[in-house]
């Protein structure tokens, strides 16, 4: 069964924070995943495909992005409805003028061409292109190479959330001070 403490390190952008960020992405190319290519996503690892389906169906949004033909990262984007962050042990409302980019994947074959922080730029940019107003992100305390795309793409860390992991459960401690 084991149990852990988990640290989940969330971050945030803000338009009226002055963001603005310029990336090189012009050899990239993003699509947003169509539900008949949902199953494309297991080319980069392990992707529960009816998840996907309902991730879609939800109004949830993936950007898929391919380097040289070949499918390179996925990131998936909600909008509404309440967004589970599983191992922080809790759920949060996403709320009017806000979105949460989660489930980000780069293939191994692709990894430190940056194409993640490349493509966070990328869906802040049309979603404060469209109105939206604030843009979450998080990642373990584990996955340096996920915060350090992350603080390339702009977001400032906000907080550590804390949970405890029991089997496959997650239960939420707290929230420690920034930059913990």
């Amino acid at each position: 069964m084991g149990f852990s403490l988990q640290r989940t390190n969330l971050y945030r952008i803000a338009r009226l924070d002055g963001w603005s960020a310029s990336t090189n992405d012009k050899e990239l190319t993003w699509e947003p995943l169509a539900p008949e290519r949902v199953d494309c996503l297991l080319e980069i690892g392990p992707f529960e495909v009816r998840e996907g389906l309902e991730r879609l169906r939800r109004g949830d949004q993936c950007y898929t992005v391919s380097l040289d033909g070949r499918l390179a990262h996925y990131s998936w984007v909600q909008r509404s409805g309440s967004h589970p962050m599983t191992e922080a042990g809790t759920s949060v409302p996403v709320a009017r003028g806000e979105f949460w980019i989660y489930h980000c994947r780069t293939a191994e074959w692709a990894r430190g061409r940056g194409i993640y922080p490349a493509t966070l730029i990328r869906i802040v940019r049309d979603h404060f292109e469209a109105g939206y107003s604030t843009a979450w992100i998080y990642t373990t305390r584990e996955n340096i190479a996920s915060q350090k795309g992350i603080l390339r793409a702009g977001f400032g860390l906000v907080a550590a959330l804390d949970a405890l992991r029991v089997g496959s459960h997650y239960y939420r401690l707290g929230r420690a001070n920034q930059g913990q």
